[in-house]
């Protein structure tokens, strides 16, 4: 929420860390910033990349993101709307409403759409808030406008997309624009379930599944809501929840009804929305398998799940994404199982192209639970899912951004007392480099340091080996991850919503408002440089929920 302004202190060390190698810019006196400083358009080579030669000619997308007319009074409005006795409390806005007060301004619009129009590039879309401009030409066309030549490379570990040279903006969108997505393809967010060990599928064809792995227990709906203290009296009733997908969702559709059948739970009306063109992509499947299954086993009796449905996880596709779902308004929480390294979300325009879509969010009301990842402490972009933590310090966004719940993971012992759940080791988490703290935070205690957005806000069970049932493709398996303690938790909150009549609002302010009490406090466990301790800690947050307590005090 409020400050989302990007922090710069420690992104030069993060980049060294990470690898990624931008040429050296020389600063000018000039009250213009340059083009080569905005997100996006700076050539960025991971070490040891090879130069494989010009990419094949092709249409590409480029999404010029465009500040916010007034950051500061957006920021403002959507703590005031969360604060007791304002004459603005709980006084949401209504969808459109932010686009009128805060939108970007409609002539950079109209300056972006020119110039797009002169270059040979369509204005595909306009984002309700004026600040994603969304722009498709051919390759050619597109390395004309912007000054640069893109290149195929072969990184340590994947083949990439970049510039040769930073990219160039017209003099009369100097200062003008924030970042722009879509000049390369570094900036990708990643499903936590996805293992990046398997090989590239061959198009159309569906996903393997998940390795098999031995389990100490596992976990249907009616387990965890035994284990949370879920009161039978709340189970999301009327409420509509959103999940954020990509790629094709069919076989998550069909899955959830197979999976709704097996655990005896009504059936929810699903919708898919979709965001852009639509996608035979299977790669994603057994993520939405976890997120649709998850969240309405959290909440059985939910009267919509909205699956918003993208073309890829590009920064792009998911800035769209995210935007219609605030614009639409429809669902007050929605979840997302995906994320990229938060340093590399920055350098590729992700985190201004998200945060004030965000920001925008917790005006109207909206929750975003993001999973915190499966890496630990540490960033996926340098290790595998679940694998040992060798990579760059951090935390994955946008479970980072101060207008997200980021949502981490906890081992069920079995045991009783404080010792019945643990931090998960490969739980994400940590202090954000870029994202200052927020307001909310600043009561947290416990280990909580105060220097950046801290992460994650809350947990529930994630590991693999005390892990959720689900049906995938079929078949009854066990999964762990964040990816599916966050749509978890978006279920929760559907509960939380029919018990206070959807008016919660932002859930990190009243998760942060609520008493000790209302957590199972995770005193135990780690993930190598955190650990759990007494209070709130970089693993696990304020903690899991009492689930019955929670709703009695919010």
């Amino acid at each position: 929420m409020p400050s989302g302004h990007v922090r710069l202190l420690g992104l030069a060390a993060a980049l060294v860390l990470l690898g990624v190698c931008p040429p050296a810019v020389t600063a000018a006196p000039t009250a213009v910033p340059s083009p080569a400083a905005i997100p996006g358009t700076r050539q960025l080579t991971l070490t040891g990349a090879v130069d494989l030669g010009p990419v094949a000619p092709g249409t590409l997308d480029v999404t010029i993101v465009l500040p916010l007319r007034d950051r500061g009074g957006a920021e403002a409005l959507a703590v005031a709307v969360h604060r007791p006795g304002d004459p603005a409390y709980l006084r949401f806005l209504a969808a459109g409403e932010f686009a009128s007060r805060f939108g970007a301004d409609p002539g950079v619009v109209a300056a972006v759409s020119t110039w797009a129009r002169r270059s040979g590039l369509q204005v595909v879309s306009v984002s309700q808030s004026r600040t994603l401009v969304r722009l498709r030409g051919p390759s050619p066309s597109v390395e004309s406008a912007f000054g640069v030549r893109l290149h195929r490379f072969r990184g340590p570990a994947f083949d990439y997309t970049a510039t040769l040279g930073d990219a160039r903006l017209p003099a009369a969108l100097a200062g003008r624009v924030a970042a722009v997505l879509g000049l390369g393809d570094l900036g990708r967010l990643e499903p936590s379930v996805r293992l990046p060990a398997d090989p590239p599928l061959p198009p159309g064809d569906p996903p393997p599944l998940p390795r098999p792995s031995v389990h100490l227990s596992h976990y249907g709906p009616a387990d965890l809501w035994r284990f949370y203290d879920a009161p039978p009296a709340f189970r999301g009733t009327g409420q509509a929840i959103a999940v954020m997908a990509a790629g094709d969702v069919s076989h998550a559709r069909r899955d959830l009804a197979l999976f709704e059948s097996r655990q005896g739970l009504p059936p929810v009306r699903w919708t898919t929305i979709q965001v852009g063109a639509p996608s035979t992509d299977l790669a994603g499947s057994p993520e939405w398998d976890l997120d649709t299954q998850v969240s309405t086993g959290l909440a059985p009796d939910a009267a919509d799940l909205l699956v918003y449905d993208t073309t890829s996880l590009s920064g792009g596709d998911i800035a769209a994404e995210f935007a219609r779902w605030v614009a639409d308004d429809r669902a007050r929480e929605a979840s997302a199982s995906f994320g990229a390294c938060e340093s590399l979300a920055y350098l590729t325009g992700i985190i201004e192209a998200l945060d004030p879509v965000l920001l925008q969010a917790v005006a109207q009301g909206q929750s975003l639970f993001a999973a915190s990842g499966d890496s630990g402490s540490f960033c996926p972009a340098v290790i595998g899912v679940n694998g040992i933590p060798l990579g760059l310090p951090g935390p994955l966004y946008p479970a980072s951004s101060p207008s997200a719940i980021g949502v981490g993971g906890t081992t069920i012992t079995g045991q009783q007392g404080p010792l019945s759940e643990l931090a998960w080791k490969a739980g994400g988490g940590g202090i954000s480099h870029l994202e200052l703290p927020p307001g909310y935070q600043s009561g947290a205690g416990g280990s909580y340091v105060g220097v950046g957005r801290g992460v994650p806000d809350v947990s529930l069970d994630a590991d693999p080996l005390t892990g959720y049932s689900v049906v995938m493709d079929g078949k009854d398996l066990i999964v762990g991850g964040t990816s599916a303690s966050a749509p978890a938790w978006l279920g929760i909150w559907a509960r939380a919503q029919q018990a206070r009549g959807g008016r919660l609002g932002f859930a990190n302010v009243a998760l942060y408002r609520a008493p000790a009490r209302a957590f199972h406090d995770v005193v135990a466990g780690s993930q190598v440089l955190h650990a759990a301790t007494p209070g709130w800690d970089y693993c696990t947050g304020r903690g899991t929920p009492d689930i019955a307590v929670l709703l009695q005090v919010l």
